[in-house]
């Protein structure tokens, strides 16, 4: 009885630790970043990037189209993306970057509210208090390099 009871505890542990180990790593090269994903190199803070400029311009032209649909996608997705990068900031003991990220987060919350309630005056109200954040830790945490592209300070 010990015996199994041993090694059942075992197992358990086992399956604990690889649970854990999957939440922590990053995801593979090529795939779209995901809830919950660490951001653990620049590689990764890019590919959120690239995906955060492309979303916010079709949540920009989504609700001036007063598409709500189309919009909350969007919206729904930045979000995600910007929790991973309120996780990165968080971790480097960046606080104005911290700050900037969960209110974008906020701001995003937001936008999805006033869309469900179709009302695209208050989303994009939400939705300019976004572009206003990425812009002052764009302003305060990125440096274009002279062969083109940028990298965090």
């Amino acid at each position: 009885m010990k015996r199994v009871l041993s090694l059942a505890s075992v197992v358990l542990s086992f399956a604990f630790a690889v649970s854990l180990a999957a939440q922590a790593t990053p995801t593979p090269a090529g795939q779209a970043p995901t809830a919950g994903m660490i951001i653990a190199t620049d590689a990764d803070y890019a590919v959120h990037m690239k995906e955060i400029g492309q979303l916010n311009g079709v949540l920009n032209k989504s609700i001036k189209a007063g598409t709500a649909d189309e919009a909350t996608k969007a919206a729904t997705r930045l979000e995600v993306l910007f929790k991973n990068v309120h996780g990165y900031w968080n971790t480097k003991k960046v606080e104005d970057a911290t700050t900037a990220a969960q209110t974008a987060v906020t701001s995003l919350q937001a936008v999805q509210k006033a869309l469900a309630a179709n009302d695209m005056t208050a989303a994009e109200t939400a939705r300019a208090t976004l572009a206003g954040t990425c812009m002052t830790c764009h302003t305060a945490h990125r440096e274009k390099l002279p062969e083109g592209g940028f990298r965090i300070k």
